[in-house]
């Protein structure tokens, strides 16, 4: 049974909507050159008789909408092999109901990551029952900024949407268009000297271009892996990551399926290697050493926090499409297995840590509660040559070593795949939250009103978990913002329009701002 929930584990990381797409981050998709080409090839292998009708379905403050006939959404859907019902409207959103919907009769269903449990509810009625998309379960959410941005990165997008509905005919070897195969190796250098080499290994497989952080050892070595377990005589460890168009192929195979593909065209032994799976891309890789005299450790980190953050003790254990962590340290000291089991505990604590200094929100409650992880994080340990340590908590100075290579390496990480810094904008961390007041964005360059904003982010946190009980000082400070906004003494701040348990701090600074915006504007 626990080697069965591994293998799901390993698969479902293989992707994530959002840790591997940046769309409104700091650096932009990157795109296969050749990924044009591969798909018009792709979808021309597929009968006719067996391409889809598709639509967009998107959730609007009157209803429903579908993507009209000459929207950026389906020329992209077109890409993908799919087909736009005719019956569809010209322009860019056509109004949506029952029985519009019904009569289009769509076989796969493309839905934006934010509007994908409000479509699923809406399908539950009985009317829609036989519409095949719902028979299916048809239905793919794919990331908001990735469809605000749909002409930009078109050609991505269909790629990532024909592999959703065409998972079958994708999967086929006989319908693969190029050839599965190593396409190049950029060496990385590693201060371990048991080390034999280090590379980021491009490869395409299933027809899209894979990327893979290869170690090879000079001798084997012992390796604890949360992926599988402890092993002796390990050769080669590795962390990979996987194009969105295949994650639904890996969905469909088996755990050892999916593995024997990527061994096969790495060309590695199955049972002398120890990877894990990713939908962070490598080219975000962190590699972090830290020494003390003749004991270093290195950590090697990709990290994605926008799809399934989540913290521990507070969030549901159902199934998201994962972010996930992965952390690979180095030891160039040999490890007891007690000390490698124990080195898990010190990493999860540093990694726990770094997700706090940087704010990061649970996706399931973030207005309430900091990440402690991502639900499917993974770590390999590897013990080391020369004198033995057996122990590697916090008080040892591997513990210490190793805390600051991956909380550094974790930052560094997350800020690499999805832009995040610690003093990113007020906006930002709002929004994380789920909330969003665009009259107040012009409010932020005020370095008062920031700071404001500011503490009561900190101070939210700490009133949930009860290190704050009195809010009586703060009070007084949002009285005077208000005042301050609207030139004159305010008596009482106006309630907020909202059903949520917003914490009381941030309830307060918001109440603070729209009252002296109110004020404002009746003067």
């Amino acid at each position: 049974m626990a080697r069965k929930i591994l293998a799901v584990l390993f698969i479902l990381t293989l992707g994530s909507l959002f840790s591997q797409v940046r769309i409104l981050s700091a650096a932009p998709v990157t795109e296969d050159p050749d990924l044009t080409h591969i798909l018009t090839e792709k979808v021309a292998k597929i009968a006719p008789e067996k391409l889809k009708r598709v639509i967009f379905l998107e959730k609007t403050q009157t209803g429903w909408a579908t993507a009209g006939r000459t929207s950026g959404l389906a020329r992209v859907i077109e890409k993908a092999g799919g087909l736009t019902p005719e019956s569809l409207k010209n322009g860019d959103s056509e109004p949506i109901d029952g029985r519009l919907l019904t009569e289009l009769n769509p076989q796969a269903i493309a839905v934006r990551e934010r509007d994908f449990k409000a479509v699923n509810e809406f399908l539950k009625k009985r009317a829609f029952r036989n519409i095949p998309a719902v028979k299916d379960k048809a239905v793919y959410p794919f990331p908001d900024g990735l469809v605000d941005r749909a002409e930009e990165y078109q050609t991505y997008f269909s790629a990532w949407l024909a592999g959703s509905i065409y998972a079958p005919e994708f999967g086929q070897a006989e319908n693969l268009v190029r050839p599965q195969k190593i396409i190049s190796s950029k060496a990385l250098k590693l201060l371990i000297p048991y080390v034999e080499s280090a590379s980021i290994v491009d490869s395409r497989i299933l027809d899209f271009v894979h990327r893979s952080l290869v170690i090879r050892f000079l001798r084997p070595q012992d390796v604890i892996s949360t992926s599988g377990g402890a092993f002796t005589g390990i050769e080669v460890i590795g962390n990979s990551y996987s194009p969105a168009p295949t994650w639904p192929i890996y969905h469909r195979l088996s755990y050892e399926g999916s593995l024997d593909i990527l061994h096969q065209v790495l060309k590695l032994d199955r049972q002398k290697s120890a990877l894990l799976g990713t939908g962070a891309d490598l080219n975000n890789l962190a590699v972090t050493t830290k020494k003390h005299k003749d004991l270093t450790v290195t950590s090697l980190i990709t990290a994605g926090v926008e799809g399934n953050a989540l913290r521990a003790g507070s969030d549901e254990g159902a199934y998201l499409e994962p972010g996930t962590i992965n952390i690979i340290v180095l030891v160039n000291r040999r490890l007891t297995p007690s000390a490698m089991a124990s080195a898990i505990i010190n990493i999860t604590e540093a990694k726990t840590a770094a997700l706090w200094e940087m704010d990061v929100r649970s996706v399931q409650t973030g207005l309430l509660n900091p990440a402690t992880g991502t639900g499917t994080d993974s770590i390999i340990v590897v013990s080391g040559e020369g004198a033995q340590i057996s122990y590697s908590g916090g008080h040892t100075k591997v513990g210490q070593l190793t805390a600051e290579a991956v909380k550094e390496g974790v930052t560094e990480a997350i800020f690499k795949q999805n832009g995040k810094l610690k003093n990113r904008s007020v906006q930002a961390r709002l929004a994380e939250r789920g909330l969003y007041y665009p009259e107040l964005d012009g409010l932020w360059a005020n370095s008062r009103y920031r700071g404001f904003m500011e503490a009561a982010l900190a101070l939210s946190d700490a009133y949930r978990f009860g290190q704050i009980s009195e809010l009586t000082a703060f009070e007084s400070w949002a009285l005077a913002v208000a005042g301050d906004m609207a030139g004159g003494r305010v008596a009482a701040l106006e309630p907020l329009n909202r059903n949520d348990d917003i914490p009381a701090p941030l309830s307060l600074a918001l109440r603070a701002f729209l009252t002296g915006l109110k004020l404002q504007n009746n003067r």
